[in-house]
């Protein structure tokens, strides 16, 4: 069993491959350079999700999992995040992968990092810490809550 596991944004979309229970390797498809910044939003969300699916060719995943979309963030923000989260779950369906998505207090809690009272950053710096154990490298919060993400699904399961 694969499982490729996603942190998504349309600026910079943190991934991780895992092979069985496994950790593989991870990664941030990255849109910050200048050339992107000139791109409508419409544009970088389609560049973004062409980038997705390049990875998902790549690693052929069983399964993909994806965190979801919370709805207490700016409505910019949650329309940007629903068109590439429905666009990797209609990929998912097309090439018949099965397709997870985990609320963000799921696998915190199964990381056990889950805590009433804490803040995003606070989250963030358990997420990078928990995964640099994991990856053994120096990464960025993306891509640390892509290896997150995935290890709770794994432990959930």
């Amino acid at each position: 069993m694969t499982i490729l596991s996603l942190d998504t944004s349309s600026t910079k979309t943190g991934w991780a491959f895992f092979v069985g229970n496994t950790y593989n390797q991870s990664g941030v498809i990255d849109l910050t350079a200048k050339e992107n910044k000139k791109l409508s939003s419409d544009d970088r969300i389609k560049k973004m999700c062409l980038n997705i699916f390049d990875l998902i060719k790549k690693y052929s995943p069983d399964i993909i999992v994806i965190e979801k979309l919370t709805v207490s963030r700016n409505m910019v923000t949650v329309r940007v995040l629903a068109k590439i989260i429905g666009t990797v779950y209609a990929y998912a369906l097309q090439n018949k992968i099965c397709y997870v998505e985990l609320e963000a207090s799921q696998w915190r809690a199964s990381l056990h990092m889950q805590k009433c009272g804490r803040k995003r950053d606070e989250y963030k710096k358990l997420s990078i810490q928990y995964a640099k154990k994991i990856a053994h490298k120096n990464i960025t919060d993306d891509e640390a809550d892509a290896i997150c993400i995935g290890q709770g699904f794994l432990k959930n399961e």
